[in-house]
């Protein structure tokens, strides 16, 4: 499941107006090469809980938030991929830290000024697009 999030850390990190945040399951996340050079810093959540970030030690690109180990799924930072073209993100959350010249569709995508109560609906969304 994909969706954009607009607060001041993720257009920190991704030094852009949003992030791209693919939701996987730790399960099915492979990483091809480069596995065992990955680092990680921890923030914190809004609720105080602490968000393990994966990143590359070469480049400092953020890969991924989450922890393979210990949790059912991990965000991926889906402007990491190869391959882009087919990612459209279901929802905006934290449209209220967004920059004031973004537009958000708000027909089409699922719209949140702080982070959603419930992600099912996104799920939902996301299973009905078929991806």
């Amino acid at each position: 499941m994909l969706y954009a999030c607009h607060c001041s850390d993720c257009q920190k990190q991704s030094a852009s107006a949003f992030g791209l945040s693919l939701i996987v399951a730790s399960a099915d996340l492979e990483f091809t090469r480069g596995a065992d050079q990955l680092r990680c810093w921890q923030t914190h959540a809004d609720d105080g809980s602490a968000k393990p970030c994966h990143f590359c030690p070469r480049c400092g690109t953020r890969l991924y938030h989450g922890n393979l180990d210990a949790d059912d799924s991990v965000s991926v930072k889906g402007g990491t991929l190869d391959q882009t073209g087919d990612l459209e993100p279901v929802a905006h959350i934290w449209l209220r830290s967004a920059q004031p010249w973004i537009e958000i569709d708000r027909a089409r995508y699922a719209c949140f000024d702080t982070e959603p109560d419930d992600r099912d609906e996104l799920m939902r969304r996301w299973r009905a697009r078929g991806k």
